[in-house]
């Protein structure tokens, strides 16, 4: 009886298997696409993986249910452990039981790991027990989380990756849309409701695409980045998690690419400032998110000498660099981002000032130099602040344009140190307010000695992950 038990139990594990559905993986592989486990796979480190969750319930005649929608692990990535979770859209359409992420969410909680997610799928359903069939359950909540509270505590506690890679309704756009950093791929779709519900209220039939598409958020910035795949996703989460890893090892070559004197431009010149980002950062270490969201400032995470730092640049190529509410809404998150993660600040100031636009029916853009409530969330951000940034100004700073980029002057939001380069636009007075600009600089440094300088200040300060407590959430937004 033990042996039958055992086999049983066995061959309802092996049933979830890739090789146990052949047809499955045929139809999933000619789409392009990985089968939930193989996601997983690849995503951590080889040998690493400690399932959860493998058998929903044993039945009253004593056959155990495999859990169905998804799989859950805990592994590692460059020894680093992780939560990794998938859900499988060929089951059930990826709608897996919500009790077992719930228990996950806790126990990265715990321990402050990050969490890494495909969430594709229509939305959660009940656990594989349905009332009335006299399961016996083994996948009931453990711990303090359900899968929807569990995500916003994490949240500026242990990095939270989601990926997207299909249709992605409801419940799984809740996941998504909690998440520290987003990645899709092209053709997936994030929304809360999805077709049929349009159709039901509205009568449209439309693909998921067409209604949510992951393009339209990428301009939008509900995404912090479109990749061409699901392995391109992967490996995106890999780096990204690459820089929450402590990082007091020096790279083998954090030699800058190029030396800035060479580089720059006179006063007027038009210029883009990844050329600048590139040469300051160590070679091939600049990950730049939501790069296609408000083009005219820049955030990357990069390393200088090997330490993870968050940068933050105005680019004068995309409307001069003016802030205006997205690239403010895009500062304030960077901001909480770094923050909650001890990763020190570089801001890189080049910026006319802040705008707000707006649009008239039958008539062109209207631009206003004004300050919105968009942009007191930069200031409100940098007030929390309590990482140390370093800022560069290039050229311009007008009105309040650099306080975003900084914190105000006067708060302990001020730079550790604030450095200006020739170029820089010294006494300048907005002509669209009372505002004077704040130039006041530590020291006015040739193009090529910033890095140096940069370098030597951030050896002086050490990361602070061991708090007991998380400092801020980030904003979903």
């Amino acid at each position: 009886m033990k042996n039958e038990t055992n086999d049983a139990l066995r061959q309802a594990k092996d049933s979830q298997q890739d090789t146990s559905r052949p047809d499955v993986v045929t139809r999933v592989h000619s789409g392009n696409k990985l089968t939930a486990r193989e996601r997983v796979d690849l995503l951590l480190d080889p040998d690493s993986a400690v399932e959860y969750g493998s058998i929903a319930a044993k039945s009253r005649d004593g056959e155990w249910i495999a859990e169905a929608g998804g799989v859950d692990f805990v592994g590692t990535i460059d020894s680093q452990p992780v939560i990794a979770s998938s859900t499988d859209y060929t089951d059930h359409g990826g709608g897996y039981g919500a009790g077992r992420l719930g228990r996950l969410f806790g126990l990265a909680y715990e321990q402050r790991w990050p969490v890494v997610m495909f969430v594709d799928g229509g939305g959660s359903r009940a656990r594989h027990p349905r009332t009335g069939l006299g399961h016996i359950e083994t996948s009931g909540p453990i711990g303090r989380f359900s899968f929807l509270d569990g995500v916003p505590e994490l949240s500026g506690w242990a990095p939270v990756v989601a990926i997207v890679s299909g249709p992605s309704f409801a419940g799984h756009a809740s996941l998504a849309g909690f998440s520290d950093f987003l990645i899709s791929t092209p053709g997936s779709a994030i929304g809360m409701g999805g077709p049929p519900m349009v159709e039901a209220s509205l009568g449209h039939r439309l693909k998921a695409n067409e209604l949510a598409g992951s393009e339209m958020h990428e301009v939008g910035g509900g995404i912090d980045l479109l990749v061409a795949d699901e392995r391109d996703a992967i490996a995106a989460a890999r780096r990204f998690l690459s820089y929450y890893r402590e990082d007091d090892a020096r790279a083998t070559d954090t030699r800058p690419g190029a030396n800035l004197d060479n580089i720059t431009h006179d006063a007027e010149d038009r210029y883009d400032v990844h050329e600048v980002i590139q040469a300051l950062a160590d070679p091939g270490s600049v990950f730049e998110l939501r790069p296609q969201f408000a083009r005219s400032l820049i955030t990357a995470l990069a390393r200088i000498d090997g330490r993870t730092i968050g940068v933050m640049a105005n680019q004068p190529l995309v409307d001069d660099g003016v802030i205006d509410q997205n690239a403010a809404t895009k500062i304030s998150r960077f901001v909480e981002l770094c923050n909650t993660y001890e990763y020190p600040m570089l801001s890189l100031i080049d910026t006319p000032g802040c705008i707000s636009r707006w649009q008239l029916k039958g008539q062109d853009p209207g631009v206003d130099p004004l300050l919105t409530r968009w942009h007191a969330r930069p200031l409100i951000a940098h007030q929390q602040r309590t990482v140390p940034l370093i800022s560069v100004q290039l050229r311009r700073g007008r009105g309040l344009g650099a306080a975003l980029m900084t914190g105000v002057s006067s708060t302990r939001g001020v730079p550790a140190l604030r450095l200006g380069w020739p170029t820089a636009e010294i006494g300048h007075r907005d002509g669209f307010s009372a505002v004077v600009d704040h130039n006041a600089f530590d020291d006015i440094v040739a193009p090529g000695q910033t890095r140096h300088r940069i370098e030597r200040m951030l050896r002086l300060f050490k990361r602070k992950l061991d708090r007991p407590q998380k400092k801020h959430h980030i904003d979903s937004w």
